[in-house]
């Protein structure tokens, strides 16, 4: 059976996309809303999703002064893996010095019995901050399924000049039942998402973050974290729709009143 191994290059220079290369099933295109917000470019697979032994690169780099906002068009789906073969994500993203990026793909899909190997590696310089997120379900909730076998090991790293920051590894091997069950795992939750913010000055920032999310979100498992340079915040829930709206309740928040930047998600990014 063939695979798939789509690779993706992104350079950013002057608030603009500078450099642009892909194949197939990857590609992407610039994005403007019309609300005078910062370029962005979506991620496009067309082939809906990633089956056993599939590979994708994707390789952004901002250059200094630079500010950047990348999405995905829909939700990554994982199908399901034939002879428990990994199908496999690869993300790398270099920003340069006092440069923004925001890195916001769509919820990731976890079919029954399907295999995923991911890392997202994001390398800082001095004065350059991020805010990246992951949102993950645990089977095709709408349609009734409820994945119970899956194999999914999705690794985060953020580093700044050179030097491991944050280290992050989330792990499900099969028997998804005990993890839902635990209540120092999934406490019963079907889905996830983690957002870490990076920036110099996050201890200055963690108080207006944690005052807004107790006053403004309830009915949700929550945690907020500071790890050196990055507030990484978490959210479980038996909702996915639900999940994702407070998701982007959280991102609106950091984007607007922290950064000043437009209070939206792109467009496409709810369709």
């Amino acid at each position: 059976m063939q695979r798939a191994n789509g690779s993706l290059k992104i350079s950013f220079s002057k608030n603009e996309i500078r450099n642009l290369h892909y194949t197939t099933p990857l590609r992407a295109f610039s994005n403007d809303d019309g609300n005078d917000d910062i370029p962005a470019a979506v991620i496009v697979n067309t082939s809906g999703g990633l089956v056993s032994g599939d590979k994708h690169k994707v390789n952004i780099n901002l250059k200094n002064n630079c500010k950047a906002l990348i999405f995905s068009q829909s939700a990554e789906k994982i199908y399901k893996s034939v002879n428990n073969i990994e199908a496999n994500i690869s993300n790398e993203i270099k920003v340069g010095e006092n440069s923004w990026l925001e890195w916001l793909p769509q919820e990731t899909i976890l079919f029954e019995n399907s295999r995923l190997n991911r890392s997202l590696k994001i390398y800082l310089s001095k004065s350059s901050e991020s805010l990246a997120g992951e949102i993950v379900v645990l089977g095709r909730l709408a349609k009734g399924e409820f994945a119970n076998n899956v194999f999914l090991k999705d690794f985060i790293s953020v580093y700044k000049n050179s030097k491991i920051q944050w280290l992050d590894i989330v792990l499900f091997d099969d028997e998804i039942k005990k993890a839902r069950k635990s209540i120092t795992r999934l406490g019963g939750a079907n889905c996830f998402f983690t957002i870490v913010f990076s920036s110099e000055n996050v201890e200055k920032y963690e108080q207006i973050i944690y005052k807004f999310i107790k006053n403004n979100i309830l009915d949700l498992t929550i945690s907020l974290t500071i790890i050196n340079d990055n507030l990484v915040i978490r959210g479980m829930s038996e909702d996915p729709l639900f999940l994702r709206k407070i998701f982007a309740k959280i991102w609106i928040f950091i984007r607007s009143d922290i950064k000043k930047l437009p209070p939206f998600m792109p467009k496409l990014w709810w369709v």
